[in-house]
């Protein structure tokens, strides 16, 4: 296995949650100041949008309560040619004390062959607020090889900017149009999205420096087998119309439990060389813990 083909692995390995950045734009500041994250910090008039913006879809307000109401740790296999490549964890938990804001963990780490040529564990942590459940902070610490990075990123979700800082380097700061997600929020957003009716589903996330507008369809119904039995899914599908700051892949597919918790037993997507598969094999939360064999067929009233 080349050195090429372990990197775009590894790339590929983070597919289901593409590191997007914000777009550039020239503004004239007012006053200013550096916070304690070292973010210069500007006070500026809230700008008009230029054009029309869709806010994005409204999650369900039950699916709210289940799909996404925290306490949940889900573990996945991933595989890439049948082979195991890596794992994830990720964790959505409810802040004590707090209205309606959520910490959402993701930890990415090798496995296998590509543990033993390049190793890998990246850690990030997002904090999402309200019912759209927009992100307002980002962290992300890269452990890639012998490559360290660190990054953290805050949304301004009022005024339509973002701030993004690498290691110590000076921050730079972005204007959109509109609100937005990032990469891990729009993710779990998804599992709330009503997918009823002929309306698309639009998650407004950030990507190759502009505000996308992503479609997310659902392809169909499949019944799937996986470590909470054998239960009926919808499979939905993101529409990327960008390429990210990885290799470019296909667009991804997401199993979803046809159920009031629409839990993801399984995320697929292409990359340069093959796809990875993501399979869950260990799942805490409402629903149950580990094995699960009976989930709600109803939404609960």
């Amino acid at each position: 296995m080349t050195a090429n083909t372990l990197s775009k692995l590894r790339a590929g390995m983070l597919v289901f949650f593409l590191v997007w950045s914000p777009l550039c734009s020239s503004f004239a500041w007012g006053d200013e100041r550096i916070d304690a994250d070292g973010f210069l910090v500007l006070r500026a008039s809230t700008p008009s949008p230029t054009k029309m913006v869709h806010p994005g879809t409204k999650p369900s307000e039950a699916l709210l309560q289940t799909a996404y109401g925290g306490g949940e740790t889900l573990r996945y296999s991933v595989s890439w040619l049948g082979i195991k490549a890596g794992e994830l964890v990720m964790e959505v938990n409810k802040i004590a004390g707090s209205d309606e804001t959520f910490s959402i963990t993701v930890t990415a780490r090798s496995a296998g062959l590509l543990e033993v040529f390049y190793p890998v564990e990246d850690h990030f942590l997002t904090i999402v607020k309200g019912r759209m459940r927009l992100p307002s902070r980002h962290e992300m610490q890269q452990n890639e090889g012998r490559r360290v990075n660190s990054k953290l990123t805050l949304y301004d979700q009022e005024k339509f900017r973002v701030s993004y800082r690498k290691n110590d380097e000076p921050a730079d700061i972005y204007q959109v149009e509109g609100p937005m997600q990032n990469e891990f929020s729009s993710f779990f957003l998804m599992r709330a999205l009503p997918f009823t009716g002929e309306a698309p589903m639009i998650v407004p996330t950030f990507a190759d420096k502009k505000r996308h507008e992503v479609v997310v369809a659902m392809e169909g119904k499949e019944e799937q087998e996986s470590v909470l039995g054998k239960k009926n899914t919808i499979k939905v599908q993101p529409h990327l119309k960008f390429k990210g700051l990885y290799e470019k892949v296909g667009d991804p597919l997401v199993w979803l439990t046809d159920d009031a918790w629409r839990i993801p037993t399984k995320i697929q997507a292409k990359i340069v060389i093959g796809s990875l598969t993501a399979e869950l094999i260990e799942y805490t939360g409402p629903a149950g813990n580990f094995i699960i064999i009976d989930t709600p067929k109803e939404l609960p009233q």
